[in-house]
């Protein structure tokens, strides 16, 4: 984004992670949880979050992101979130995700004033054959330390080509399992 003109402001909540970003012209780190952020009010055009809000798991903290992020964002600025976002949740997630569901995630941002403009996606039907060999490999080899096993590397690239293919049947994407959702801020404040 920034080799294109734009001016970056990244940020995360792993001061690790951010210390491994490489400097860049116009791009600026910054440390923190996405609701605690106390950039400027209304400076920016967009914001793109990538799997982030799916691991806000206390729907307060949660509420005060989304909102953080209204705040930051101008009128008619637009918010991308690319989040595991299924028609339905069915089972229980990890303790470090919070599944919400394809029409809770449209939900917790046009309820605070966002206007949904675009989305797509990807179901990842390969992921779960591949997640499956995992868990038996280790099961099957306790005592081995690399994870995934790398007997598994095959079956992964066969599994990430299947969802590759998938992805250019017409109406799959709108079944999709993660989802990219577009939406712009109202200019009313």
């Amino acid at each position: 984004m920034a080799n294109a003109g734009w001016v970056v402001t990244g940020a995360d909540i792993s001061q690790a992670l951010i210390a491994l970003a490489p400097p860049a012209p116009n791009v600026t780190y910054v440390h923190g949880a996405l609701e605690n952020l106390d950039l400027p009010a209304e400076s920016f055009d967009a914001a793109i979050s990538v799997t982030v809000l799916q691991h806000i798991t206390d729907d307060g903290h949660f509420d005060a992101a989304v909102a953080n992020i209204g705040r930051m964002l101008r009128p008619k600025g637009v918010v991308a979130v690319l989040e595991y976002a299924p028609l339905r949740v069915v089972g229980r997630k990890a303790a470090y995700l919070r599944a919400r569901s394809r029409a809770e995630w449209i939900t917790a941002l046009t309820s605070r004033g966002f206007a949904r403009r675009r989305e797509t996606g990807i179901r990842f039907l390969g992921h779960g054959p591949y997640m499956l060999a995992v868990y038996a490999a280790r099961r099957l080899n306790r005592h081995r330390t690399e994870d995934p096993p790398q007997g598994l590397n095959g079956l992964r690239t066969l599994c990430q080509a299947f969802d590759l293919a998938l992805a250019r049947i017409p109406g799959v994407t709108l079944a999709a399992d993660v989802r990219l959702l577009v939406f712009e801020k109202s200019s009313r404040p």
